[in-house]
């Protein structure tokens, strides 16, 4: 791999909210890769290319994992994007990041420089560049935005070069406000504030990163917690293929160190009831795999009444 470092000149402004949602999907999978987009905007400052993030897509359900290899869920973080697209039209798909952390590569991989290469070249991809973050190291002991080392790196439209930005040209901002945060009244996180109640750091980092993705899927579901049990969940309205919503909850249980969710829905055939017994990982998975499946049941009943 040929890698260039400034031939061009790049700069990256980063938020440290948008590094800490990628160092939490990290700490989620430590012992598997795992990544997901990275959106934002992008400006010519002096000659100079200014890359900006501002919010992440997760890799989706569908998303499958090894320790050496990670394959996102293109049609779940496409739908994302386009719903992130009609709140912010000046938003950009400016490239991805993944992690080596778990098997100790140091730098991208001839596969994933391919990969990207493809992307950069192809002639729907928007931007006549693409970012890729590398997530490289874990430190242990270390904690916050220490607890990882990154690695950043542009590649441009009809060239062959990786070119990797210097640590002198990366500057992390202070929050960017558009990871959402976990609202009232779930007692979670307070907005702008620090973490309260009684959940673990690794439960606020899923809830905060559900409320984001939520925002976007299904902007009806809210976080909730049981005034009788004290049990975390969340509710709101899915809106399906022909036009029809259902109510559905999510409900939380820790489950050994972290939590996992599970759908709720009324009057589901047997299939959904099905789904509805598999732990989740987070609620956002869970909301995207019920409306699957019943779009999928749509989907059918309508043909086989053709």
């Amino acid at each position: 791999m040929k890698v260039k470092r400034n031939k061009r000149a790049i700069r990256v402004e980063i938020a440290e909210d948008i590094l800490e949602g990628v160092f939490a999907e990290c700490d989620r999978y430590d012992h598997e890769e795992t990544g997901g987009r990275v959106v934002g905007h992008f400006t010519q400052e002096r000659g100079a290319l200014v890359v900006r993030p501002t919010a992440l897509i997760d890799p989706g359900p569908n998303a499958r994992r090894s320790r050496t290899s990670f394959f996102q869920d293109g049609e779940y973080q496409t739908r994302v994007f386009r719903r992130l697209e009609a709140k912010d039209p000046a938003i950009e798909h400016l490239g991805n990041w993944h992690t080596h952390h778990v098997n100790g590569y140091p730098q991208l991989s001839g596969g994933d420089v391919e990969t990207y290469r493809r992307i950069v070249n192809h002639e729907r991809h928007n931007l006549d560049f693409f970012y890729a973050l590398l997530v490289t190291q874990r430190h242990e002991g270390r904690e916050g935005l220490k607890r990882y080392s990154v690695r950043h790196y542009v590649l441009f439209r009809g060239e062959a070069a990786v070119h990797e930005v210097s640590p002198q040209s990366v500057r992390v901002t202070s929050r960017s406000g558009q990871v959402a945060k976990v609202a009232e009244p779930s007692g979670c996180l307070a907005s702008g504030g620090r973490p309260e109640g009684d959940g673990s750091g690794g439960r606020l980092a899923v809830r905060a990163r559900d409320q984001f993705i939520l925002e976007v899927l299904c902007p009806s579901m809210e976080p909730r917690r049981s005034s009788r049990t004290g049990t975390f969940f969340w509710k709101g309205r899915a809106q399906l293929i022909d036009g029809s919503e259902v109510d559905v909850r999510v409900v939380e249980v820790q489950i050994g160190d972290g939590p996992v969710y599970y759908p709720v829905v009324a009057d589901a055939s047997a299939a959904v009831a099905k789904l509805c017994e598999a732990p989740f990982p987070s609620a956002a998975e869970a909301v995207h795999a019920l409306e699957s499946h019943l779009n999928r049941e749509l989907y059918e009943g309508a043909a086989r009444g053709r």
